[in-house]
């Protein structure tokens, strides 16, 4: 009968709670970019997708000119539908964990337009269990696939002391899914008035955003998610009715406004 052996690892024996034995192993390996080519789009579901033919053909015009350079997944979230359906949710008495399913299906009805309109490209939609598992095969096969933002976290939606709204809508689903891919960008595509509410800034840090009373176009969580990221350290924000924003934000080039961490 042969010896038994054991597997050499530092966690071997220990608890993971052991923040300090996991906070090493996390400096001294890193994080692994599975996709440092992908670049993330997100279509704003009341600014862009609500606005239509006027609205959204031009954005979607756009990204078709990108797709020959660029391999993308294009999120979408919800608009005002979603905001209908909470309402009648919060009147009822829902959960925070059963509004987060009601909103996301209407993120994907969205989704399912844009693929329409990108379906010649031979661009299709993948709902999340396909994007977390088959994304790569699907970008190997088509320049772009499209999804709804929202986190998968369904009737897990977290709680919050404050509202009983989830927390985590398609502005976090999106940095969440874009930092776990390892993606190289990440552009939040809005309207022009939704911009102009960062007052003329250029560059507004997480913090910022984090903490600010405005009304500004992006969920606040981002900023936290944004702080604690591992690989998306900045993301952009554009005016999707201004041609060639999208494709100078991937770029790295002056657009919209930047949000870093």
């Amino acid at each position: 009968m042969s010896d038994t052996k054991d597997v050499p690892s530092a966690l071997m024996r220990q608890t993971l709670l052991d923040r300090e034995l996991v906070r090493s192993a996390d400096v001294e390996h890193g994080p692994v970019r599975l996709l440092p080519w992908l670049d993330v789009v997100v279509l704003g579901g009341s600014t862009v997708v609500d606005g239509g033919r006027t609205t959204l053909l031009p954005v979607v015009d756009e990204l078709r000119s990108l797709l020959g350079s660029r391999r993308m997944l294009i999120l979408t979230g919800a608009g005002v539908r979603a905001r209908h359906a909470l309402g009648v949710g919060l009147d009822l008495g829902l959960p925070t964990g059963a509004l987060a399913g009601l909103a996301a299906t209407e993120a994907e009805q969205n989704g399912h337009l844009v693929a329409a309109l990108l379906a010649s490209e031979g661009v299709s939609y993948l709902p999340h269990g396909a994007v977390a598992g088959q994304l790569a095969v699907h970008l190997a096969a088509a320049p772009a696939v499209v999804s709804n933002g929202y986190p998968p976290y369904g009737v897990h939606e977290f709680t919050s002391s404050n509202t009983k709204l989830p927390v985590h809508r398609t502005d976090a689903g999106a940095l969440l899914l874009a930092d776990a891919l390892g993606a190289r960008s990440v552009t939040y595509v809005r309207g022009a008035d939704a911009l102009a509410r960062f007052a003329g800034a250029e560059r507004v840090s997480a913090k910022e955003l984090r903490t600010t009373d405005a009304d500004l176009p992006l969920d606040r969580v981002v900023g936290e998610l944004l702080e604690r990221a591992k690989h998306v350290r900045e993301v952009r924000v554009v005016d999707g009715t201004t041609t060639g924003q999208i494709g100078r934000a991937m770029a790295g080039e002056p657009a919209g406004v930047v949000v870093h961490a």
